[in-house]
This record gives structure tokens, C-alpha cells and sequence, in this order.
């Protein structure tokens, strides 16, 4: 049997567009046949409700859906061209960080452009690392459009939030982290041959209008710009190293 949504319910969707209404909350918003699709498949305990659009095709038994027409998904949604479907989903529950599993870190230091940090926990996803730490001033993980640049990778990964570089430093060296790379566009040693890059350390990466915060004992490293280019984005570079990271990989389990 069909329903509408409730006023309570309407004003829930609408506060999930702020990070203040997120955090009150406990709960983000999954927008888009393909996040929606991604989130209902890897996490489909974390959904509460599923609204779409009067014409969309969907079976779920995750949650209840209701069915809204396309004036009322428009006001609903915060896209620029609104969805078919939007997912209401309790955020992956936060604890204090553990003995990580990844051979190395990945650090994320002020990361504020939501695209950018979505695509970093997108990639990170597809390499197969399972954590990222990241500092306050970076995006809200759990953002509309952090979440749609990431494809909703987030609600399966481990995310750390601490305050600093040197918080996240403190915590490290306790679980055997030994050398924090600071990257760097203009200075340091080539991420391409600095042999223990990824061993047992933490790779952190800054924005590209600031970089990554001075951190005491951080080693600077650079990816080589032949075009001695100013900079590359955040994502970009961060796509550089986790898939030198992989290539790594990749070569030892050919020699072995």
C-alpha cells in the first residue's frame, strides 16, 4: 500500500543537507540510482528509508520505499539535476582508531573540496585499502556530494577522524608507524623511488592551495612534473600514490 512521506519525515531529507542536520542526526543522504544501488548492496543494514521517484523501477527489501512525483524528488534532492532515488542511511557508527590493517596510511589533511575527498575514498576503495585518516577542516565523509563522488565507498571503509597531523602521528607511532611523507609539489624525493614508502608509514596528503600542514619529523615527497607544472589537485595526486602503492604490489607478486 502506497503512503506519503510525513511532515517529519520531509524535514529529516532536508536537514541531511547540512552537515549540522547530519551530525544531529546520526544519519546522510544517498542520492542516485548508482550510489543508491552501490550502498544498498555492500550495506544494506545502514538504510532506513528509500524515496524515489513515481516512475522509477526498484525492489528493496532493505528498508520501506516511498514512492514521491518528480515535482516533490526535486525539492527533496540537493543535486543540480535530480535523482530517480535518495536513500536515507545511518552513518557507519564512529570509534577510536585501531590497529590499522593497511600497510600503509593514507592521510588526509584539510581535504575541504567534497569532489576531491570523494574521489580519494573512491580510489582508495578500489585498491583495496580499508582505512583513511583525515583531520578536521576536511569535507564531511558523509556529505550528499562526497558521498556521490565516492560512489558510497565510504559506508564500508574505516574512517579516522582526528584533529592534527599530529594527532594522527600520535596515533600511529603507537600501532608501529615509524615515517610520516609529507607530499610536497616542488620539493623531496620521487614517490617513484623511495623504496619504503609504503612500508609501515603513512603517506599524508594536503590540498592543492595549501598543501599538507607542517608536521614535525614529516619527510617531504614529490611526484616528478617533467612540465614543471605549478600543481595537481588533491585527487589527482592522491591517485598517484595509492596506485604506485598497487603497481608496487603488483611487482612483487610477479617475482614471487
Amino acid at each position: 500500500m502506497s503512503r506519503t512521506l510525513t511532515q517529519k519525515e520531509v524535514f529529516l531529507l532536508k536537514s541531511l543537507q547540512t552537515r549540522h542536520g547530519r551530525k544531529r542526526s546520526d544519519r546522510c543522504l544517498c542520492e542516485g540510482a548508482r550510489c543508491c544501488g552501490e550502498l544498498l548492496k555492500s550495506c544494506p543494514d545502514l538504510v532506513e528509508l528509500i524515496v524515489c521517484r513515481d516512475d522509477f523501477a526498484i525492489e528493496s527489501s532493505a528498508a520501506e520505499i516511498v514512492r514521491v512525483p518528480g515535482h516533490q524528488m526535486a525539492k527533496l534532492s540537493a543535486a543540480e539535476t535530480p535523482p530517480g532515488i535518495l536513500i536515507v542511511a545511518r552513518r557507519p557508527p564512529a570509534t577510536v582508531p585501531e590497529l590499522p590493517s593497511d600497510p600503509f596510511a593514507l592521510v588526509l589533511d584539510c581535504i575541504s573540496d567534497p569532489g576531491n575527498f570523494g574521489t580519494i575514498i573512491r580510489t582508495a576503495k578500489a585498491a583495496g585499502l580499508q582505512e583513511i585518516w583525515y583531520t578536521d577542516g576536511s569535507a564531511d565523509p558523509f556529505g550528499d556530494k562526497v558521498i556521490r563522488s565516492a560512489m558510497a565507498a565510504q559506508f564500508t571503509m574505516k574512517l579516522w577522524n582526528m584533529s592534527d597531523l599530529t594527532a594522527v602521528k600520535n596515533s600511529l607511532s603507537q600501532f608501529g608507524y615509524k615515517n610520516f611523507y609529507r607530499t610536497d609539489p616542488h620539493q623531496g624525493d620521487s614517490c617513484f623511488e623511495l623504496p619504503e614508502l609504503f612500508e609501515r608509514s603513512a603517506v599524508i596528503i594536503g590540498s592543492e592551495a595549501h598543501g599538507a600542514s607542517d608536521l614535525k619529523g614529516a619527510i617531504p615527497v614529490t611526484i616528478p612534473m617533467p612540465g614543471n607544472f605549478e600543481s595537481l589537485n588533491a585527487a589527482q595526486a592522491a591517485t598517484i600514490f595509492i596506485f604506485e602503492y598497487v603497481r608496487r604490489q603488483c611487482v612483487t607478486n610477479v617475482i614471487q
